[in-house]
């Protein structure tokens, strides 16, 4: 069963607002915003604060919490409409989001418009979707307490789950767009292909992280670290384990280091691939966009590294972005090889 155009459109609509949504959230993250509304009513949500004594009453709310006491306590109700903007678009945001999921799809198996697979592939994208805003709440509430921090933890999951719901879409989309069949002896570079998507979703899952833990502000020099390639304060805790995922300088030089992995290998990917002159022209049109894409990528890590304190938005953003362009890239190279290697024998 062919999907219409319209369903081509529908997702391509639901990558671009994951694209939006995942920079005003970058944004509200960077901006200290994403604590100043400190409940989640879904619907009555919708509606903000209009006259002076509805924001008086938020902003009442906002001084019950441990962020107000801590760190804003000089804040008075004008300078905390400018934080509570941020996370309110957000907020929307994703509530149009999920209803972009859900409504087309719904009238879509009602009209019978899709085969099976897609059915099954946009219900799980409502789910996911469903889950990122669950997730969402869940992190703001962990910063609603002793602590005005979110858990990086959560902050990592519900990035994750942004990714996810933009890369099923536009895996989705990827299969209603005609391609050219893999040439057999390009398919070897798809499990090195996988491999590297995989290492990529790691070093965003690290990134995560250093925003969350504001481990980024730990050391802002590169290569080194201040004056050493490995300073004495890394892998300091107990159970050594946890220098993974819970010592921020230990967590700084992970992410550094699996960016500059990640870059090496896709261009030693790219190199072999392109030499051997097996790949066809949609694969060589994409793998070029994934050089292109890591090397910014790349260059806006460092570029974030050492003036994070001087432009403490733009970068970051733009390479949270720039990870996300990246992730696309290597999805739409890794389906240019088709399903299995068994297709092309």
């Amino acid at each position: 069963m062919k999907a219409p155009r319209e369903v081509l459109i529908w997702l391509r609509c639901v990558c671009v607002s994951v694209v939006v949504i995942l920079v005003v959230g970058g944004i509200t993250r960077l901006t200290g915003s994403g604590l100043s509304m400190v409940d989640w009513r879904p619907v009555m949500g919708v509606l903000p604060p209009v006259s002076e004594t509805e924001w008086e009453e938020v902003f009442d709310q906002y001084k019950a919490f441990p962020e107000y006491q801590k760190v804003n306590r000089e804040m008075n109700v004008e300078d905390f409409k400018s934080i509570f903007f941020w996370e309110y678009l957000h907020r929307v945001l994703g509530r149009f989001v999920g209803l972009l999921c859900l409504l087309p799809y719904l009238w879509f198996v009602f009209r019978k418009r899709l085969s099976k697979p897609l059915v099954y592939n946009g219900l799980s994208l409502v789910l996911l979707v469903g889950a990122q805003g669950l997730m969402g709440w869940y992190m703001v509430k962990s910063g609603l307490v002793l602590n005005p921090e979110v858990s990086h933890f959560r902050l990592a999951a519900h990035l994750g789950l942004a990714f996810a719901v933009f890369g099923l879409a536009w895996w989705m989309m990827l299969g209603l767009i005609g391609q050219e069949l893999p040439e057999h002896d390009s398919l070897k570079f798809r499990p090195i292909a996988i491999g590297l998507l995989i290492l990529l979703c790691c070093q965003i899952t690290y990134g995560a992280f250093t925003s969350g833990m504001k481990a980024g502000y730990g050391f802002n020099t590169f290569p080194k670290m201040g004056e050493d390639w490995m300073p004495q304060a890394l892998f300091g805790l107990s159970p050594f384990w946890q220098n993974f995922v819970s010592d921020k300088f230990s967590v700084q030089f992970i992410h550094r280091w699996l960016g500059t992995v990640l870059a090496g290998s896709t261009i030693c990917m790219a190199w072999f691939a392109l030499r051997s002159s097996s790949l066809n022209r949609l694969q060589i049109r994409r793998i070029r966009w994934i050089v292109g894409l890591v090397l910014t990528q790349f260059l806006l890590g460092i570029l974030t590294l050492l003036f994070l304190v001087e432009v403490p938005v733009f970068l970051p953003v733009a390479h949270q972005l720039t990870a996300l362009f990246l992730f696309a890239a290597f999805l739409a190279f890794v389906h240019s090889f088709g399903k299995s290697s068994a297709t092309a024998d």
